[in-house]
């Protein structure tokens, strides 16, 4: 792995760092740009509910990390500061940020469902980018496996191969960012031709994140952990949730005027 890309004057540039921070800077510009051009929203408010959401993502995936990892934090609480080390929880993120953008749509005037199906493409992509962040960190690492594509990280011993867990959360997010956006070319369209007037690419969203990490969180080395099995309790409510979000747009919202 190279957790490290390179060094300028001493200071160490951690892939970490650069790929999650570029995919969430793309993650922004994209939303931005798909609220303001495909769903008709005003650049004002675009901006401060796209801010909000992002300081609730940063709180959630921090506040997620501290949990799991809480007698590393505990005994070093300053740590919290120090992203590039990683400690980014996945699902507290998407939590956090879900929660600001609805509480910020509410105070713009914008319907909710707008800026959730905004965003889900764009999220989908981050995780794709970011998780290879993980991957050249070191950090997410799976169980020992004995498979071709099985992975050797640095921190292990000579002819421990791993389950490359990052690169199956990365692939399987980039499937969903492709299967997203083709349901929303071919199936929703978009301004007045909107088909439904509700969400469903977010609710689309996420039921097929947490299937992709029930089915992919098994092979994760800190699989047993409090953290996880913290978070399975989550992605569970995250499908059921996102199941009846994504059925009552369905069967109630299709045809509507735009709110």
């Amino acid at each position: 792995m190279r957790p490290v890309l390179f060094e300028i004057g001493g200071i160490q540039v951690h892939s970490y760092y650069v790929l999650w921070t570029f995919a969430l800077c793309l993650a922004v510009f994209l939303t931005r740009r798909r609220m303001t051009e495909l769903y008709g929203v005003h650049d004002d408010d675009a901006r401060v509910i796209i801010a909000l959401s992002f300081a609730g993502m940063l709180i959630g995936a921090r506040a997620g990390s501290a949990v799991e990892f809480r007698e590393i934090y505990s005994a070093e609480p300053w740590r919290l500061l120090r992203f590039w080390e990683g400690g980014l929880s996945a699902v507290p993120a998407f939590l956090g940020a879900g929660a600001a953008g609805i509480v910020a749509s509410w105070k713009r005037g914008i319907p909710v469902w707008v800026t959730a199906d905004s965003a889900a493409v764009p999220a989908a992509f981050t995780v794709a980018l970011g998780r290879w962040g993980c991957f050249l960190n070191g950090c997410c690492g799976g169980t020992a496996a004995s498979v071709p594509w099985a992975v050797a990280f640095s921190g292990d011993p000579a002819g421990v191969l791993r389950h490359p867990t990052q690169l199956y959360y990365a692939f399987g997010a980039l499937f969903i960012g492709a299967a997203l956006q083709w349901t929303e070319q071919t199936r929703l369209s978009f301004g007045g031709d909107r088909r439904i007037r509700g969400a469903v690419l977010w609710p689309l969203f996420m039921v097929l994140y947490a299937l992709l990490r029930i089915v992919a969180d098994p092979f994760r080395a800190e699989y047993g952990t409090a953290g996880l099995r913290g978070a399975r309790l989550i992605l569970f409510a995250v499908l059921a949730a996102g199941s009846l979000w994504l059925a009552f747009s369905l069967l109630f919202r299709r045809e509507r005027k735009k709110c």
